[in-house]
């Protein structure tokens, strides 16, 4: 199917909005703080979310490592079958999760200006 400005909607579906990104993001550097467990909660399912997403995307433009490792991120924050870690090691994961994402972002956007 097309727009009218002739871009095709499977395309435009399975680009994923910059803002979704920067939220996802600052959520994960937020989540290296002290905060109520009910945060952590909402994070886990947000991150799995974008992170499902993210794998879909990167695995849709043809990305050989990239669904692997959003995967594995899916899993690692998923609010059904938790994974219990130290609060020191998830700052870390939080930190480098969030960096992470923003960093892809941008090898992406490289690609798809090539493209």
């Amino acid at each position: 199917l097309r727009t009218s400005s002739g871009m095709d909607l499977a395309i435009r579906f399975w680009n994923m909005p910059v803002a979704i990104i920067y939220i996802t993001a600052a959520m994960l550097f937020i989540g290296a703080a002290p905060l109520p467990y009910g945060y952590y909660n909402l994070l886990r399912l947000v991150a799995t979310i974008v992170f499902i997403w993210a794998a879909f995307v990167a695995y849709e433009k043809k990305n050989d490592t990239l669904p692997w490792i959003y995967g594995g991120l899916a899993l690692l924050f998923n609010p059904i079958m938790k994974i219990h870690l130290p609060k020191e090691l998830w700052v870390i994961i939080d930190i480098c999760a969030g960096a992470f994402l923003l960093y892809t972002k941008t090898i992406i956007e490289k690609y798809e200006a090539k493209n």
